[in-house]
């Protein structure tokens, strides 16, 4: 078997390291083909994913990047920007009309029930006050009507103030009417 000790496993880690930094450095030292690369793979799926648009022409990269390189790809993003902002208003769209009908459904649904309340309320008879059947509010009517205060017909029929007071106050609306 391999005898490893403690300095041997450092150095390997040391080593396995190096080859890790050496491969992504190496990775790094290439953005420009990558970044091309993306940009022409995405261009394909956005005209593939929106055939109602007519597809803009694509040029190939250039093997080496020129000054003109950087307007064309951002020329490329902005289209891309374009149809997405295209999509999204299209849904916007869609989602307005949805609501709109919505909208229009529960008004009629809201003018339905205003015209079945009407029906209800033309066809109910007019409600009218009725004199009330207790003892103690016939008797507290009858002593308001002769003019008593409210604390005399409170103490008399065993009510409170508060109910004596209302019983004088539709007294006088009755002398009234």
């Amino acid at each position: 078997m391999i005898e490893l000790d403690v300095r041997d496993g450092i150095w390997a880690l040391v080593a396995m390291l190096a080859i890790y930094l050496a491969f992504t450095l190496f990775r790094l030292s290439r953005p420009r083909e990558s970044r091309a690369a993306l940009e022409e793979r995405a261009a394909h799926t956005v005209v593939a994913e929106t055939p109602a648009a007519p597809p803009a022409p694509v040029e190939a990269a250039p093997a080496e990047p020129a000054p003109e390189d950087e307007s064309v790809s951002r020329a490329l993003l902005n289209e891309l920007e374009i149809q997405q902002l295209r999509r999204d208003v299209s849904q916007l769209q869609t989602e307005s009309d949805f609501l709109r009908r919505e909208l229009a459904a529960t008004r009629r649904d809201l003018d339905a029930l205003r015209d079945a309340q009407q029906a209800v309320r033309e066809q109910a008879p007019p409600v009218q006050y009725v004199r009330p059947v207790s003892p103690q509010h016939s008797e507290a009517m009858l002593l308001a009507g002769r003019g008593f205060d409210a604390a005399k017909i409170a103490e008399h029929c065993g009510i409170s103030v508060a109910e004596a007071e209302l019983v004088c106050a539709l007294a006088r609306a009755e002398e009234r009417a």
